[in-house]
């Protein structure tokens, strides 16, 4: 499994999916859902951590002319690498990072992702998050 998670950053050229193609990139640590929203007297919103990691992962999508897989069923994996060694749930980060890839037009719906594995990577100053996107056989 850590082998389908990239340790150096990927250059994606292709901007349609093939079958079998997978998606590799390398992404900032995604907020935790616990500063990704906020409640407010008009109800929910995504606050500046949020839309800044939003704007982050569009510009990187955008820049590596990633793959777009439409309405695709999905496999992810991740591998997240903490800044520092606070303890931290791997869980709590998947929201903020499926949000912003289904923003940057990656998939139309995070609903399709069917199968997603989560690891806890090595500590790196400010964070990193190493995705693996790829279409999933039907059957």
């Amino acid at each position: 499994m850590e082998s389908m998670i990239p340790s150096t950053t990927p250059r994606a050229h292709a901007r349609e999916v093939a079958p079998g193609l997978s998606q590799a990139l390398v992404l900032p640590l995604p907020p935790s859902v616990n500063t990704y929203w906020r409640k407010s007297p008009r109800g929910m919103y995504i606050t500046k951590s949020g839309v800044d990691f939003r704007k982050q992962v569009a510009e990187i999508v955008a820049e590596r002319s990633a793959l777009k897989f439409g309405t695709s069923r999905l496999f992810m994996a991740v591998r997240l690498c903490m800044r520092d060694r606070r303890a931290s749930d791997l869980d709590n980060r998947m929201k903020a990072l499926c949000d912003a890839l289904e923003h940057a037009g990656v998939f139309d719906d995070d609903e399709q992702i069917d199968e997603l594995v989560i690891v806890r990577g090595p500590i790196v100053k400010g964070g990193e998050c190493y995705v693996v996107i790829s279409e999933r056989e039907t059957t």
